[in-house]
């Protein structure tokens, strides 16, 4: 009996070893085939090559000028210059914030060197931003050595060095950007697809238009691979792209980024293709067709532009007028006027008024002027007539200051009095200057605010003295403060 019982010990203890064995020679022969396929990633991987360091390209004169003329106070410049390299952390975000949206290039050598500086977050990414507005390729040498390894620098920065190598047009991130879009890691693919459609070229929408036949992308992830090979241009794709576009089982919005990238693309076969599209039934895919068939100036194009500003549905009737606009269309002038006066969707509306000022029409500015002189279109049509008409032409001015001028001092309309005034700060002429007068005569402190704006921007010579008595005015309060910083008065 005992000798039964060590027999079956023995037969157990071995049949476990054997198993520890063949499970080890298992784990074994797993752990070198990750690492076989660690190095054959690493082989594919794509070099990258590291650009040369570079100095803050030379100041717009221009650009610093205009920025000049911003500046509060005779010691700005200094303030500002100390501010950044003496300041905390919250000082510093708030001056090239200041910067970004005044559009100043004076201190790019300031904050270059605050850069490679600081240890704050925050700041090396306001300064990222900073970069990406002025398009300065400084940092590129930065940029893509992080995006070729991004993965221990946090996600707030890694995005905004995939927006400033497309701002900059950093060809040497496409290596690095190429690699992040294989990876297994998704995180960065759809940063990187979106990086890639503004620095690759023909070679780079070969390889995009290959990966949209992979069985394993998302919707989301086809759909941003379509909007890519669009903004790529590559002609080498049309075909692939027009077979996804007139495919009906497709998802609808792959099909509809295809029909924009065939427009874009501006091959003159593909004008009977987008005509054809025009007929489906889906309003979002004409809306596309339209985005497509906007960037031919041919007969067939602009006869689907004027169909789309009369298309049974809003988003596609918004889509011709922007169209209509951006070709410059003059027979499409009637018809958006017809709409902003009878569609019954007032966004619809608000885009025909906003892009009437475009056409550089005589018909057209005649009937925005038209909304501003009679007493019966409500404040919201006179007001889009206004802006339409800075932005574009000066033809409407005289009917603009009449306007003004009569809401100066009428305190019931206090709500268009202001938004007129924020619009003839931004838009300053000498016609406009009798206006700033009565600005900056009323008793309103917000009108006389939106006075003095319109006189820093415009500087019209007669209301300088009014300027000052406010600047001396200590009952004034803010308008006191900001006269003086206007005059540069200590």
């Amino acid at each position: 009996m005992m000798k039964k019982f060590l027999a079956a010990v023995l037969i157990s203890t071995m049949a476990f070893a054997f198993a520890q064995e063949g499970s080890s020679s298992k784990n074994k022969k797993k752990d070198q085939q990750s690492v076989e396929s660690e190095k054959k990633a690493e082989k594919e991987r794509r070099p990258v090559t590291i650009p040369s360091s570079k100095k803050p390209k030379e100041v717009d004169a221009a650009k610093a000028e205009k920025a000049a003329l911003k500046d509060e106070g005779k010691d700005a410049v200094k303030e500002k210059t100390e501010t950044l390299k003496y300041g905390i952390e919250s000082e510093i975000l708030d001056m090239i914030k200041k910067l970004n949206d005044n559009e100043d290039p004076r201190f790019s050598a300031d904050l270059y060197e605050l850069f490679y500086q600081t240890k704050s977050v925050p700041v090396r990414d306001k300064i990222i931003e900073y970069f990406t507005k002025q398009e300065d390729p400084c940092i590129e040498d930065y940029a893509v050595e992080i995006l070729d390894d991004p993965y221990d620098t946090r996600n707030s920065t890694v995005d905004l060095l995939f927006k400033y190598v497309s701002a900059v047009k950093t060809k040497e991130a496409v290596p690095a950007v190429l690699n992040l879009i294989e990876s297994e890691d998704e995180q960065y693919f759809n940063q990187a697809l979106a990086a890639l459609g503004e620095i690759g070229g023909t070679d780079e929408a070969g390889f995009l238009i290959e990966l949209l036949d992979r069985d394993d992308l998302t919707v989301n992830q086809r759909q941003n691979l379509m909007k890519v090979l669009g903004k790529i241009k590559a002609l080498s794709t049309l075909d692939r792209i027009t077979e996804i576009a007139q495919d009906e089982e497709e998802n609808s919005f792959v099909r509809m980024y295809a029909a924009q990238a065939i427009g874009e693309m501006k091959d003159p076969k593909s004008i009977e293709i987008l005509v054809d599209l025009f007929e489906g039934t889906d309003p979002n895919f004409r809306q596309y067709v339209i985005k497509g068939i906007s960037n031919y100036d041919t007969p067939e194009a602009k006869k689907v532009i004027i169909e789309g500003i009369r298309d049974a549905h809003w988003k596609v009737r918004i889509e011709a007028i922007e169209s209509a606009s951006k070709m410059k269309l003059e027979e499409a002038v009637e018809f958006i006027i017809y709409r902003a006066k009878n569609d019954p969707e007032n966004v619809v509306k608000d885009k025909c008024y906003s892009v009437l000022g475009t056409f550089n029409s005589q018909k057209a500015d005649d009937f925005l002027i038209e909304q501003i002189k009679n007493e019966k279109t409500a404040d919201n049509a006179k007001l889009k007539s206004i802006e339409a008409l800075l932005k574009q032409s000066k033809n409407g001015n005289g009917a603009i200051k009449d306007f003004a001028l009569s809401i100066a001092a009428d305190d019931k309309r206090k709500p268009i009095r202001y938004n007129v005034g924020k619009h003839l700060a931004k838009y300053p002429d000498p016609s406009f200057e009798e206006v700033c007068q009565k600005y900056l005569e009323s008793k309103d402190a917000q009108t006389c605010a939106l006075g003095l704006d319109m006189y820093a921007s415009g500087r019209y010579e007669s209301c300088e003295g009014k300027v000052k008595l406010i600047a001396d005015d200590k009952k004034a309060g803010a308008n006191s403060t900001k006269a003086k910083k206007i005059l540069k008065i200590e």
